[in-house]
Order: C-alpha cells, then structure tokens, then sequence
C-alpha cells in the first residue's frame, strides 16, 4: 500500500467495528484504540508515531460525534492521509445482544452503549472524508456500501 491512509471507525460498542478491523483492514492498516492504549496521551503518541514513518492506521474508537472525528481528520489532512470512514450500522438492541456475548472487560455496560447511542451523528464527506462507506452487520456478515450523503 503506498498511498497513506487513515481510517476513521464510527459507531456504538457492539457494532462490529473490532471485527470489520481484523477482517478487512489488519493487514494494512496499524489500529489505533483507547481499549488498549488506555489514555489519551498514547493514543496520540502512537498517531505521531504513524504519520511519522507514513504508516497507514485505522482509529478503531466509537468516535460519535462530528467533534470526535474532527481531530483525527485535521491531523491527517494537515499529513497528506487519504480519509476513509466506515460507519457500522448502530442499532442499539442488536448491538447490546452483541455485546452481552462478550466476556471480560470486552464487555460494556447497556447504558454506556445507549449513552454512545444517544451521541452518534451520521457522518458526511463534508466532514473532510475522502471516502465514506455503511457497514451493515447482521451478526454472520458485513456488506459494505458507499455512502451516500442527503442532499
């Protein structure tokens, strides 16, 4: 992969987004994620860090709002990155039933992913994406589409 590029995931815990990472983009892309980071501050150090030796990376975080999104996009802007966002389709009981499959410290509280929930924002290409896709997940697989921004 010689174009840098930076993925940004957008959806409620549960949606899938871990799983469309490991399957479509692990190859490629470095992940970048607060589960395993743990802090902010190493979130941003292992972007640097990325955009630093030009590596293609995936920011694989709820990233609801129009403002969580925004910081990542500016910074691989401002770096020469190709934006692409893949946003899982969120509906809250599917991914709660998803989520109670998961053990551990995978597994979320139901009010933190209603919480989530009640935050998202559909994203658009106006935001600063490159390419933008919907992810469906029906539990089994993941059709992926061009989105379409309303007019």
């Amino acid at each position: 992969m010689s174009e840098k590029k930076m993925v940004i995931m957008i959806g409620i815990q549960g949606s899938g987004k871990s799983t469309f990472y490991r399957k479509f983009l692990s190859e490629d892309y470095e992940r970048i994620n607060l589960d395993t980071l743990k802090t902010r501050n190493n979130e941003w150090r292992a972007i640097e860090d990325c955009i630093l030796r030009d590596a293609c990376f995936a920011v694989d975080n709820t990233n609801p709002t129009k403002a969580d999104r925004e910081k990542y996009i500016l910074i691989a802007k401002a770096h020469g990155y190709h934006i692409i966002g893949y946003y899982m389709q969120s509906i809250l009981r599917e991914c709660v039933k998803r989520n109670n499959l998961r053990e551990g410290k995978e597994k979320v509280p139901a009010t933190a992913i209603a919480a989530t929930s009640n935050r998202l924002e559909l994203p658009s290409l106006k935001e600063g994406f490159d390419e933008l896709f919907f992810v469906e997940n029906d539990g089994k697989t993941m059709n992926i589409r061009k989105w379409r921004d309303e007019k």
